[in-house]
């Protein structure tokens, strides 16, 4: 679809941030908390070249001087298209923009915004897009202080896409509303369709939908990590062993995609007589394999409900 602005001006609050961790062995992990920010700016300017239609223009803000070097790091030679602002005046950043991005924390919400009553005045009449997983319009909107139903100064969005972003393959939830106006859904739809697919959502699916997309990206992670580290273990190199792994993840999702089939099919499918699938899918039924994945499914559906 096109979008119905001749030109957008996108402002990210929140990328590049990175945090350190420590477990209970005292060893630290780096963790980035405005990571999809940064995925939606990689995203979006290899996908929409600069000079073309829409015009388009990029802010982020971040809080230091090493969050500005890292972001600059993530978007090489993009960073010349986008106004990167490190401290100093978030007001005097956000204020040219017409549409602001929410990637910091969720934890963050009321710090942000608390005692910053230019910010708020900043956003009025703006599109908000909502990138804060756990958090509902009414949550939203009563931080913004006089977002209410006497003052509808500000166009609000919740939005939750996935770090394929950067890669332009996102899959990107969107909550249905009456908080924003036509216009604002519709530049939405166009900058996340540009992305990747979208799925629009009843807000009171948000939560659920959105703790089921990390419990899968969980299981990924957990999941290629011991089948890369048990075939090295059986003489496959490593880089061989991931990208097989990858490859093979990516090729039976795209069955259940885009190929027409369900589970059951797919396992019909490659559940040959003595087969080593489905011998596999027997060693993973007594692991426990298949009541661990629910149960990590309902506890994030949990988690998140207590954001």
């Amino acid at each position: 679809m096109d979008c119905p602005w001749q030109s957008v001006h996108i402002a990210v609050l929140g990328c590049g941030e990175r945090h350190r961790l420590a477990n209970r062995h005292h060893e630290y992990t780096e963790f980035a908390s405005g990571f999809m920010g940064t995925a939606i700016l990689q995203g979006l300017l290899t996908k929409i070249k600069h000079g073309g239609k829409p015009s388009i223009r990029y802010t982020a803000w971040v809080r230091s001087r090493t969050s500005l070097e890292r972001l600059r790091q993530a978007l090489g030679e993009e960073q010349q298209h986008v106004d990167c602002v490190a401290g100093g005046d978030v007001v005097q950043a956000m204020a040219p923009a017409d549409t602001v991005i929410l990637g910091f924390p969720p934890g963050e919400l009321k710090a942000v915004f608390a005692n910053n009553a230019g910010l708020v005045d900043a956003l009025r009449g703006k599109l908000i897009i909502s990138l804060l997983a756990g958090v509902s319009y009414h949550q939203l909107s009563t931080v913004l202080q006089d977002a209410t139903a006497t003052h509808p100064d500000f166009h609000t969005m919740r939005v939750i896409p996935s770090i394929g972003a950067r890669i332009k393959n996102s899959v990107t939830l969107i909550a249905e509303n009456t908080h924003a106006g036509h216009e604002q859904r519709l530049v939405t739809t166009w900058i996340f369709g540009e992305l990747g697919q979208i799925q629009w959502l009843p807000e009171s699916l948000m939560n659920q939908a959105t703790a089921a997309g990390a419990a899968c990206n969980a299981l990924v992670i957990v999941a290629v990590d011991a089948i890369v580290d048990a075939s090295v273990a059986e003489g496959i190199p490593r880089p061989e062993a991931l990208k097989l792994a990858a490859a093979c993840l990516h090729s039976s999702s795209a069955l259940l995609l885009n190929g027409g089939m369900t589970v059951e099919s797919l396992k019909e499918a490659m559940s040959v007589p003595k087969g080593i699938t489905i011998n596999s899918v027997l060693e993973l039924e007594r692991g426990h394999v298949r009541s661990a994945i629910s149960d990590t499914v309902r506890h994030a559906i949990h988690y998140t409900r207590n954001m």
